[in-house]
C-alpha cells in the first residue's frame, strides 16, 4: 500500500493494516505483562462539579499486589511527619505479607489482579474490538508512527463494560514506527452505550485518551489515562466527570521497594 508520509511529503510502503494491528497487539500484551515488575509515580485528578482535587502516590509491587504509598494531596507534598509514619506503614505492610497464610496471600492476589484486569480492559480491548484504516504516518509524542482510524467492529458481542463502550466509539491510533508498539489512542463516544442494562449509558461526548511511554528499550508503559465521562442513569440523571491519571518516574520495582525500605529505616 502507498501513501503520502506527512513526516517527508514522499509516497513510501506502508505494513499492511492488518499486521500493523496484530503485532501493536502482541507488543501491548507484552507491555502489560511487565508492568508489575516497575515502580512509578501515579497522579490521580478527578473534577467534578467544578471541583478539582489530585492524589500523587508512590505505587510498589509487594508480594504480588500494589501498595500505594501517598505522597502529595492537592499537589502539596505531605508533611515530613507524615511521610515517617508512611514509610513505617509500608515497611509494617512488607512484614505482614511475607506472614500472611496462603489462603489470605491468594486472596489478596487475586483481588488485585481482578482490579487491574478491568482497569486494563478498554486498552487491550482496543485492537480486537475496532476495525482500523491507515490513515499515514505522522510525529506522535516524538515518535514516528502510523495513524489509524478505529471504528466499531461489525458483529462483535462485548464480554465487558470496556468492549461495550468501544462498540459505541470512533477514534484514531498510533504505532510507533520501530518496534510497533502502540503509543496513544484517542476516541470519543458517538452513541449512548448501555453498560448497567437499562441502569446506566455510556454518553456521546464522552472522550479517552491513553499515552505509553518508553521505560526501556522495548518496554512502553502507560503515561496517561484521561477520560471525560458522560453518564446517564435510569434515562434521568446525567453527570459527568473528568479524571486524568499521569504515571511517571518508571524504575525497577525491586529497586524502589528496596529504597524506600532503606529510607523507612533511616528514620
Amino acid at each position: 500500500m502507498l501513501f503520502v508520509s506527512s513526516l517527508t511529503g514522499q509516497p513510501c510502503q506502508a505494513l499492511d493494516v492488518n499486521e500493523i494491528v496484530r503485532r501493536a497487539a502482541e507488543a501491548l500484551k507484552a507491555d502489560w505483562a511487565t508492568d508489575p515488575s516497575y515502580a512509578c509515580l501515579e497522579r490521580d485528578e478527578s473534577q467534578k462539579h467544578g471541583k478539582l482535587s489530585s492524589k500523587t502516590f508512590e505505587v510498589v509491587m509487594i508480594d504480588g499486589s500494589e501498595y500505594h504509598l501517598p505522597v502529595a494531596n492537592s499537589d502539596e507534598p505531605i508533611s515530613p511527619d507524615r511521610r515517617r509514619a508512611e514509610l513505617l506503614k509500608l515497611k509494617q505492610e512488607v512484614e505482614r505479607r511475607r506472614n500472611e497464610s496462603q489462603s489470605a496471600r491468594r486472596s489478596r492476589i487475586e483481588a488485585w489482579e481482578r482490579q487491574r484486569q478491568e482497569n486494563g480492559e478498554i486498552l487491550l480491548d482496543f485492537p480486537g474490538a475496532l476495525d482500523f484504516q491507515l490513515l499515514g504516518e505522522e510525529v506522535k509524542n516524538g515518535h514516528p508512527a502510523y495513524a489509524l482510524s478505529a471504528t466499531p467492529k461489525p458483529g462483535i458481542v462485548p464480554a465487558t463494560r470496556a468492549a461495550k463502550v468501544l462498540t459505541g466509539i470512533r477514534g484514531k491510533a498510533w504505532v510507533e514506527k520501530e518496534n510497533l508498539h502502540p503509543i496513544a489512542v484517542e476516541c470519543t463516544v458517538i452513541r449512548p452505550v448501555p453498560v448497567y442494562g437499562p441502569l446506566a449509558s455510556v454518553l456521546p461526548g464522552t472522550d479517552i485518551e491513553i499515552t505509553m511511554d518508553r521505560v526501556a528499550e522495548a518496554t512502553w508503559l502507560i503515561g496517561l489515562v484521561s477520560m471525560k465521562l458522560n453518564v446517564s442513569k435510569l434515562h434521568l440523571v446525567n453527570s459527568s466527570t473528568t479524571t486524568r491519571s499521569t504515571y511517571t518516574k518508571y524504575r525497577p520495582n525491586a529497586d524502589e521497594l528496596r529504597d524506600l525500605l532503606a529510607e523507612a529505616d533511616r528514620q
